[in-house]
């Protein structure tokens, strides 16, 4: 591969990246200097397409809405969601009969969100090994922007960074059981 091949990938990868365009299915972490914000021991795994984070208390499924949980994985493309579509996915999941057992699901607050974002890593800003094949893209949280002004807060996973939303937009959901 000559010099101009590598830029151009490079570009197009960068590129691709910051405008959303796709998702990088490839995570990069930065394990040598950068002590990790959510290990693999903080969480139980329990094999049902869950786990509990222990520091929280707080279960997550393992898959992005629109995702399949089989055999330890999830495949398939999550779905995209506008924010009040957001909030009725988990009463929809609920009321036909939940997941794993339980019925009780429901869209994440940002602080509960943001508790689970692997700091040193992104493109997805997620440990990889308990939430595999996580979109690079923005989640979906139940905070309501303070200004009551039509917008609501996520988080890219992405960057683990806080993002104001307009509620119409699509965007993506991970639900949540326990705490608040």
């Amino acid at each position: 591969m000559n010099l101009r091949t590598i830029r151009t990938i490079k570009f197009n990868l960068i590129f691709l990246s910051l405008f959303g365009y796709g998702s990088l299915a490839v995570s990069s972490c930065n394990t040598s200097s950068v002590i990790a914000s959510t290990p693999t021991a903080d969480f139980t795994v329990h094999n049902d397409g869950t786990v509990t984070h222990k520091k929280t208390g707080l279960m997550w499924k393992v898959c992005s809405e629109g995702q399949t949980w089989s055999s330890g994985n999830c495949s398939g493309s999550a779905s995209n969601y506008r924010w009040d579509e957001a909030l009725q996915a988990a009463q929809g999941l609920n009321s036909g009969g939940g997941f794993a057992g339980n019925s009780d699901w429901r869209l994440p607050n940002v602080k509960e969100l943001k508790s689970i974002v692997e700091m040193r890593c992104s493109s997805p800003a997620i440990n990889t090994t308990i939430f595999n094949n996580t979109p690079s893209s923005y989640y979906w949280s139940s905070s309501p922007n303070f200004n009551n002004d039509g917008k609501s807060l996520q988080v890219s996973s992405s960057s683990g960074r806080i993002l104001i939303y307009q509620r119409n937009s699509y965007e993506i959901v991970r639900l949540v059981r326990g705490g608040q």
